[in-house]
């Protein structure tokens, strides 16, 4: 019996419904459909266990098992069957209550299709790959596209990790003073209080590095000015409590901590451009710990699954718009950091989510702190 969390029963649901109604979508920027941009699914592709799916879409739907290079019918279906298929996805995803649980009524239709599992592999870009016919370059292409589903809580855009953590220094902090005064800000907004008042008390913070290596090197590959601009993009997001990109963006012009503008007021809202960049390569797939190459070869864009269960699509065509809605619909998001509250300023070891950030600590006579990264969408 399959197991999936919503998201993962999304992918899922996206590949029936697509093959069901046999278009996809474009979106505008409030994600409303766009009747003029339009694209015919022809086929979806699945990796399966130990064998591939093909699902071809002409008078009917067939089903194929690819396995060592032998294709082989399995399933001819209505698109009766595959709306009513997900239609019953779409109520068992909605419904569906824990972390991950069961559909039990769709059993039987899994089982005809020979699906084993209900998400892409782990090492797939791409979380639903598509034959679509492009009206606008008249031919068919195979492209992959990435699934973001608002029928659950919110979308993570960039995952928390462990080594997600982004190094401040607070320059001539007593190192002796630090555990008083993590003591003395344990009170929430934690993190928003140890900020103000490093402020507050006149020390100078700066930004000192990445725990993790690839995050840095992929973050410079999309800007080399990427590290220093998401660093302060934490930092304010704490300081002034305000977690939307959109308000974020608008600090980073307002003050900017790069002095990219040099005094002058040129208009080109460099801060704006780079964030964006960022949450497109997020959502194309770069992550903290696998080399990014910037590459959007194969890749038809984003898929996402809206509460109702319409599904609209960004083209890489249409960079701009989506990255546009990028910005206007993500903001910071505080994972879990791990604080021991009966010792503020130590790791709890006991805690579920060990990113492990949020309070001072010393390290070669000298003070830091650190703020994790994770980018959600807002719902």
């Amino acid at each position: 019996m399959l197991t999936g969390n919503k998201g993962e029963w999304s992918e899922l649901y996206a590949l029936i419904k697509l093959m069901s109604d046999g278009k996809l979508f474009q979106s505008d920027i409030d994600l409303n459909i766009d009747p003029q941009n339009v694209y015919d699914v022809i086929a979806a592709y699945k990796k399966d266990v130990g064998y591939d799916l093909k699902f071809e879409r002409n008078d009917s739907i067939k089903v194929y098992k690819i396995e060592d290079d032998v294709k082989t019918l399995i399933v001819e279906k209505s698109f009766t069957d595959f709306k009513d298929m997900s239609h019953l996805l779409l109520e068992g995803i909605k419904e569906g209550a824990g972390k991950t649980f069961k559909l039990p009524l769709l059993d039987k239709y899994f089982d005809e299709l020979k699906v084993a599992k209900v998400q892409a592999g782990a090492k797939s870009k791409a979380d639903l790959k598509l034959r679509i016919y492009d009206h606008r370059l008249a031919k068919e292409a195979d492209l992959g596209f990435s699934i973001k589903s608002l029928l659950g809580s919110q979308s993570t855009l960039f995952n928390p990790d462990v080594e997600g953590n982004f190094i401040f220094e607070v320059n001539e902090f007593d190192v002796n003073s630090i555990s008083k005064f993590n003591q003395e800000t344990y009170t929430a907004p934690k993190i928003t209080n140890r900020i103000r008042r490093i402020e507050q008390e006149g020390f100078v913070t700066t930004f000192a590095g990445i725990q993790s290596t690839q995050l840095r090197l992929n973050l410079k590959m999309i800007d080399g000015d990427m590290p220093d601009i998401m660093a302060w993009a934490l930092y304010f997001r704490y300081r002034d409590k305000k977690s939307s990109l959109i308000d974020i963006t608008n600090t980073l012009e307002n003050e900017d901590p790069l002095n990219l503008y040099q005094g002058t007021d040129s208009g080109q809202k460099m801060y704006e451009y780079k964030l964006k960049k960022f949450l497109m390569d997020s959502a194309m797939g770069m992550t903290t710990k696998t080399p990014w190459h910037g590459e959007y070869d194969s890749f038809g864009g984003v898929v996402i699954v809206k509460k109702d269960g319409d599904i609209v699509c960004f083209h890489v065509y249409d960079l701009n718009l989506f990255r546009n809605y990028l910005l206007k619909n993500t903001f910071l998001e505080q994972p879990g950091t791990g604080e021991d509250a009966a010792n503020p300023g130590n790791a709890n070891p006991m805690s579920a989510k060990k990113y492990y950030y949020g309070w001072l600590y010393e390290e070669n006579d000298k003070c830091y702190f650190k703020i994790n990264l994770q980018v959600r969408f807002l719902n």
